[in-house]
């Protein structure tokens, strides 16, 4: 581990407790099975004998010393003598308890024990296990009556929650001592979690009632750490970032140097060193985003094909190339990623290679309002690393794909996918899986749309096929049905020259979805979970702009008898021009301009006045690295840094303005590989590439699926891994190529989306 690296966990480990909102790419993620660790455990009444926590000796050499541990060390000791419950965090999902320190004990206050075990759970961050090293736990517990809880002295987190040492136990009222030994076979984890489930377990017949759980006297400490192995602190980053993929040869080619002293640059043969171009870098800049001072360099001028790498006197770039088709390859893996999201269908060897699956979640959804209700919704995309399905989030790539298809003409027919040489562009085939399985997501009876189908809680790290839990059509939402009504809408008018009944299909359905909304008497709800659901929430308070996109593609695609009503639903839109799935104003804007209707005057004027506002407030925080989210990195930034490029190309597309243009492509080159970090965000390609996404069928197959974008730095720290391992990062650095960082390294459909709007422009 580096000196740096070894700081943080330091301070970690100053820091005590660090309490994590379980939430995953907009969703909670909290699974309750499984045990990996080798154990041997003991219970026993207070009353019989006394818990030995005595450390087993051992002489620490020389080589273990970076190890930072040695057998004796506490690694977490809470007696609740301060009168305080231990840094404990509360989760409840179903359950309802209190908690609170009863004279020097931790007293849980049991109320209900909902469904499920962890209905009711405390849990407990901030402590780490090694791989090969030997732990002891330990605690007191009793209860008022006899029951069944769950402990785990640690758990992974971000992926399926599986335990690395646990058991369910028999308590009542008599004390008990229960302590277990257990080597930590599984990779060394910076950020395990401590958790007692105790909501309904498997042999309760009803709930038991109002009842007190007492837990004291909790410890972890280390036995032996003779086959222990150092904790791998983050990478070093390199100080000269590119666009790691290449270059086409007449694109804007930059590079952004760390470092104050360094102000040339050389462009060389990668395998021969001659010098191909040399250059002056520009003043140094500070950002508080990347705490640290960056200079740029412009080497547009080299268009010869090659192979080339930039060098420096602080370092040099990776390899790339300058040349015809650079971004082809690339290309194709990002939309392919969508074809091996798809669900329920087989997926064969021959054609997903690795991920090849058996059909999944073909069985009929039940809907959660109306239990009576069942239907098959089967079809669609996975939508991230884990299996559900959901209309907003579906819609938002379905609109960058028909907009890739339609802006830059994109034909190829032969991409590998089933369809491929049925003389329809591939991407208008990918897109319509999704659009088929969006048109069984809305109720015939009203033409409103469910707003997600997935099971009830996440599933554990299986293939898709192996989750078999039952699936539950959410409620409908305002969001889900304007999202569908408006790609419906386009899409009755993209594919029209293809299919003409599926067009008149899509338009119909559209209609329909507007009648729902009107419906409503302009009074909407934003969508929340039900009680019982767990997996994602995509919660939507503010759907108005879903209302004005319905609307203005209803009113594009020939349904002329909303124009009348386009204005007042424009004046309730907040200003703005977004392309994310909760804020999606830009793609309403962007259709109309680009299409420029008329008998919509006054809409006209504001729309052209709100996208061309925020395209400028945008343009003017661009930085060293051309990005534009100053020092707020948020969850998915990598998102946001694609949405931007696709709004700046999408400004070119209709002003044919080279400073649009450029700022387009500097957001891809950052997501390529010209960033802080010097990560290629897309799995499977340039020298420094993520390899451990948070993505279900990556972590079984032990490699990651090609061609995702991960969601990128998030300055929050919104996991318990993150929380471990950037502390103290500055924001643009919070990332970490790690499963259980799911708040950093998870991949969805809809980040890739607007990266193939911005691959579809470079070819």
């Amino acid at each position: 581990m580096s000196k740096k690296g070894m700081k943080r966990f330091l301070a970690l480990a100053l820091a005590g407790s660090m309490a994590v909102g379980m939430i995953g790419c907009g969703k909670s993620e909290e699974g309750t099975t499984g045990s990996t660790a080798s154990t041997t455990a003991t219970t026993a009444t207070t009353a019989e004998t006394e818990a030995s926590t005595e450390p087993v000796t051992e002489e620490v050499t020389e080589e273990k010393k970076d190890l930072n541990v040695k057998p004796g060390d506490v690694i977490v000791d809470m007696d609740f003598e301060d009168g305080k419950t231990g840094n404990f965090n509360v989760y409840t999902k179903g359950g309802k308890f209190e908690m609170e320190n009863v004279n020097g004990q931790l007293v849980l206050h049991i109320e209900t024990c909902g469904s499920v075990d962890y209905a009711n759970q405390i849990f407990y961050d901030g402590y780490q296990l090694l791989q090969g090293a030997e732990y002891t736990f330990s605690f007191d517990v009793s209860s008022t009556i006899p029951r069944t809880i769950e402990y785990r002295s640690g758990q992974i987190n971000g992926a399926d929650y599986h335990a690395y040492q646990g058991e369910y136990i028999q308590i009542g009222p008599e004390v008990q001592t229960i302590t277990a030994d257990f080597f930590m076979e599984e990779e060394s984890d910076p950020a395990p979690r401590m958790v007692f489930n105790m909501g309904k377990q498997t042999d309760m017949t009803e709930d038991p009632g109002p009842h007190d759980i007492i837990i004291d006297n909790i410890k972890l400490v280390v036995k032996d750490v003779t086959n222990a192995q150092v904790l791998e602190g983050l990478p070093d980053y390199p100080n000269v970032n590119i666009d790691q993929i290449g270059y086409l040869p007449n694109d804007l080619k930059t590079v952004v140097v760390k470092g104050k002293e360094c102000t040339t640059f050389k462009v060389v043969d990668a395998a021969s060193g001659a010098t191909a171009y040399e250059g002056t870098l520009s003043d140094y800049a500070f950002h508080a985003a990347y705490d640290t001072l960056v200079r740029q360099g412009d080497f547009s001028e080299l268009t010869t094909p090659g192979t080339y790498k930039v060098v420096t006197d602080v370092g040099e770039s990776y390899p790339f190339v300058i040349g015809d088709g650079v971004y082809d390859e690339v290309y194709a893996a990002v939309v392919r990623m969508l074809y091996l999201q798809r669900c329920g269908i087989e997926l064969s060897e021959a054609d997903a290679h690795a991920f090849a699956h058996p059909a999944c979640h073909t069985t009929e959804a039940i809907v959660y309002d109306d239990p009576g209700k069942k239907y098959d919704v089967s079809g669609g995309w996975h939508d991230a690393g884990d299996y559900g399905r959901y209309v907003v989030a579906g819609a938002k790539t379905v609109q960058d794909l028909m907009l890739a298809f339609e802006d830059y003409g994109i034909e190829a027919d032969d991409m590998n996918i089933p369809e491929s040489g049925n003389g329809v562009p591939d991407i208008l085939d990918e897109a319509r899986y999704e659009l088929d399985w969006m048109l069984k997501m809305q109720e015939k009876s009203n033409g409103g749309v469910y707003h997600k189908v997935s099971c009830l809680n996440f599933p554990e790290t299986v293939m898709p096929e192996e989750e078999t839990a039952d699936l539950y059509l959410a409620s409908i939402s305002v969001a889900a049905t304007g999202d569908f009504a408006a790609v419906m809408a386009k899409a009755s008018q993209v594919y029209a020259p293809f299919d003409k009944d599926f067009a008149d299909t899509c338009f119909a359905a559209a209609k329909e979805a507007w009648k729902y909304i009107e419906a409503q008497g302009g009074i909407y709800y934003g969508y929340t979970n039900p009680e019982d659901f767990v997996t994602g929430e995509y919660k939507d308070a503010v759907v108005k702009d879903e209302v004005f996109w319905a609307a203005a593609e209803l009113y594009l695609a020939g349904y002329t008898e909303i124009g009348d009503s386009l204005e007042a639903i424009l004046a309730e839109v907040q200003i703005g021009s977004e392309l994310g799935w909760a804020d999606i104003t830009g793609y309403a804007y962007y259709d109309l301009l680009r299409q420029s209707p008329e008998g919509i005057d006054a809409v006209m004027d504001s729309v052209k006045e709100r996208f061309y506002s925020r395209l400028e407030q945008l343009a003017e925080r661009a930085d060293t690295y051309g990005m534009m989210l100053q020092a707020n990195f948020p969850w998915g930034s990598n998102m946001t840094i694609a949405n931007n490029g696709e709004l700046m190309r999408m400004a070119y597309n209709l002003t044919g303005d080279e400073g649009y243009k450029k700022l387009a492509k500097r957001q891809l080159d950052y997501l390529l590989g010209e960033n802080p970090m010097g990560y290629c965000f897309v799995t499977g390609y340039g020298q420094m590439t993520p390899k451990s996404p948070h993505h279900r069928p990556s972590q079984v197959k032990g490699e990651a699926m090609p061609g995702m974008l991960v969601g990128g730095a998030d300055g929050a720290l919104e996991d318990s891994y993150a929380k471990a391992v950037l502390y103290g990062q500055p924001p643009a650095l919070c990332y970490a190529d790690n499963a259980q960082t799911y708040s950093t390294n998870e991949v969805t459909i809809y980040w890739n989306s607007p990266l193939i709007y911005l691959l579809a422009a470079c070819k």
